[in-house]
C-alpha cells in the first residue's frame, strides 16, 4: 500500500510539473492577455468581472502572474484527483474501478486547459477544489472535517466573482456544507442548528463579498456592471436568431429592422458564435442604437411573435456547444499567444508560437474527432453519475456528492438560454465537477455486486447483500 500511495503521488506530481513546464508562461487567447492588460493597469477595459484579472496582479502580473497562474492550476487540478484516489480504502471497492478513477485523472482535456489562462479555467478548478474538501471531509471529524469544511467555504466564496454563474455553484455547495453540519443534530437543538446554518451562510456570503471587494479594489470595473451588458449581449443574439430562423415569408416586423440588416443578418448569423454577424457593419449599428428597454421590448417581441422559432435558435446554439456538430468553428483549446498587439507589446510579450506551443496545438487537434473536447460526452458521464449517486450512494457522502451534482447540472442547464458562443470552455466547470465525482464514486462505492467487507461508516453506502 505505501509503494501504490508513493507511486501514486510521484505520477501526479510529475504530471503536473511537467504541464508547467510545458505550457509556461501559459496559453493566451485576447481574453487572457486583456486580464493581464487590466492587470497591469488597474482597471477593466472589458465589461466583465476583474476577479480573473485581480488574480494575475495578486500573483505578480506580467508573465510572472501568467506562469504562477499556470503552476497553481496544475497543483490545484491534479492536487485534487491525488487527494480523492489516495483517499480510497481497498476493501470498500473493487480493484477494477481504480484504474478507471486513474483514467479520468489522466484525461488529456486536464492537460490542455490547466495550461490556458481563461476565467473558465479559474472557475473550474476553484469548484473542483470546494467539491473536493467536501467530499474528503465526509470520512473525517474533530479538527481536521472542521479545517476541510472551513476551507471549501473559503474557496466557494470566488465562485461567484470569477463569473455571474458562479451563484449556481455556489449555492448548492454551501447548502451542502449546511446539511453535512447540521443532519446528525436533535431536533431539540433548533437554536444550536439555526446559529450553525446562520453562521456557515454568513461566512461564505462574507467571503464571496471579499474577494468582491478585494478584486474591485485591485482592478477598477467598468461603470455599466457584468450583467446588466451581458444580458443585452444575450438578447442580441436572440433576436438575431429569431430572424435567421424565421420561416419563408416572415418579414420578422417585430425586429424593427431594415430589410438590408435582416438580410444581413440571415446571411451571415451562425448557431456557433455571435461574432459571425457582430463584425457586420449595419448589423452592429442597429444592435448599438437600441437602448436596454428597447432590447426587452424587440427581444419579447420576438418571443411573443414566433416561440418556437426561439427556441429553435436556441437549442441549435445549445446543440454547438454541446459539440453536437462540427467543432472547427469553436474554440476546443488554445495554444501559444494571439491578442491585440498595443496589449501584448504592452505587456512585453510577443504573439505567435513557439515549439512548445505548436508541440500542445497538434496534440490537441489531433483529439477533436474524440469526445475530449465534447460537452456532450462530460453530460452524459454527468448523467452517469448522477444515477450511480441516487442507486448507490447513502449518508453523508450521498449528500455531499448530490451538492456537486445539482451544483454540475445547474450549471450546464444555465447555459441552454445563455449561450452566445460554442467554445468548450463555457461547460469546462461541469467537466471538472463530474471528474471529481467520479473519481470519489470510483475509489469510495462499490458500482456492482457484493462487498466483501463491510465499509469503514455503514451509514454512507448502500448494502449490496440482505
Amino acid at each position: 500500500m505505501k509503494v501504490y500511495r508513493l507511486l501514486t503521488l510521484l505520477l501526479f506530481c510529475s504530471l503536473a510539473t511537467f504541464l508547467v513546464a510545458l505550457h509556461s508562461p501559459g496559453e493566451m487567447s485576447v481574453d487572457s492577455v486583456m486580464a493581464l492588460y487590466e492587470a497591469m493597469k488597474g482597471t477593466a477595459i472589458g465589461w466583465g468581472p476583474t476577479f480573473m484579472a485581480s488574480v494575475l496582479a495578486w500573483l505578480g502580473g506580467g508573465t510572472i502572474g501568467a506562469s504562477l497562474f499556470v503552476a497553481l492550476m496544475s497543483l490545484l487540478t491534479y492536487g485534487c484527483f491525488l487527494a480523492l484516489i489516495l483517499n480510497h480504502n481497498r476493501a470498500e471497492v473493487p480493484a477494477w474501478q481504480i484504474p478507471l478513477a486513474f483514467l479520468l485523472a489522466l484525461n488529456p482535456l486536464f492537460m490542455f486547459y490547466v495550461g490556458i489562462i481563461w476565467k473558465d479555467v479559474l472557475q473550474a478548478t476553484m469548484v473542483m477544489v470546494a467539491a473536493t474538501l467536501v467530499l474528503l471531509s465526509v470520512d473525517r471529524r474533530g479538527v481536521i472535517r472542521g479545517v476541510l469544511i472551513g476551507a471549501a467555504i473559503v474557496i466557494t466564496g470566488t465562485l461567484i466573482p470569477i463569473r455571474q454563474q458562479g451563484v449556481l455553484l455556489f449555492i448548492p455547495i454551501v447548502a451542502t456544507v449546511v446539511w453535512l453540519t447540521v443532519r446528525n443534530a436533535e431536533h431539540s437543538e433548533r437554536l444550536k442548528l439555526a446559529a450553525k446554518t446562520g453562521f456557515i451562510v454568513v461566512a461564505s456570503l462574507s467571503c464571496a463579498f471579499l474577494f468582491y471587494f478585494l478584486s474591485s479594489k485591485t482592478v477598477r470595473p467598468q461603470p455599466n456592471g457584468p450583467v446588466s451588458t451581458g444580458i443585452l449581449t444575450i438578447q442580441a443574439y436572440d433576436i438575431a436568431g429569431m430572424i435567421a430562423y424565421a420561416p419563408d415569408g416572415d418579414q420578422s416586423v417585430w425586429s424593427e429592422t431594415t430589410p438590408e440588416t435582416r438580410t444581413q443578418i440571415k446571411n451571415n448569423y451562425s448557431s456557433e458564435r455571435i461574432d459571425t454577424i457582430w463584425h457586420i457593419e449595419g448589423v452592429r449599428q442597429y444592435f448599438n442604437s437600441l437602448s436596454a428597454g428597447q432590447y426587452s421590448k424587440i427581444w419579447l417581441g420576438g418571443i411573443e411573435h414566433n416561440p418556437k422559432v426561439y427556441l429553435k435558435s436556441r437549442l441549435a446554439a445549445f446543440s454547438s456547444l454541446l459539440g453536437l456538430n462540427d467543432i472547427k468553428g469553436c474554440v476546443p483549446a488554445f495554444w501559444g499567444i494571439g491578442a491585440l498587439p498595443d496589449q501584448v507589446t504592452a505587456l512585453s510579450i510577443q504573439n505567435g508560437m513557439n515549439a512548445r506551443a505548436r508541440l500542445v496545438g497538434h496534440t490537441a487537434m489531433s483529439l477533436y474527432g474524440t469526445p475530449v473536447f465534447r460537452n456532450w460526452f462530460y453530460a452524459a458521464l454527468l448523467g452517469i453519475a448522477s444515477v450511480v449517486v441516487i442507486v448507490r450512494a447513502r449518508g453523508g457522502a450521498k449528500i455531499a456528492l448530490l451538492g456537486c451534482i445539482v451544483a454540475a447540472w445547474l450549471y450546464f442547464v444555465s447555459y441552454l438560454p445563455t449561450t452566445i458562443a460554442c467554445d468548450f470552455r463555457y461547460l469546462y466547470p461541469v467537466a471538472g465537477l463530474t471528474t471529481v465525482v467520479l473519481i470519489f464514486l470510483l475509489t469510495r462505492v462499490p458500482l456492482l455486486g457484493a462487498r466483501n467487507k463491510p465499509p469503514r461508516d455503514h451509514s454512507q453506502w448502500k448494502h449490496s447483500g440482505p
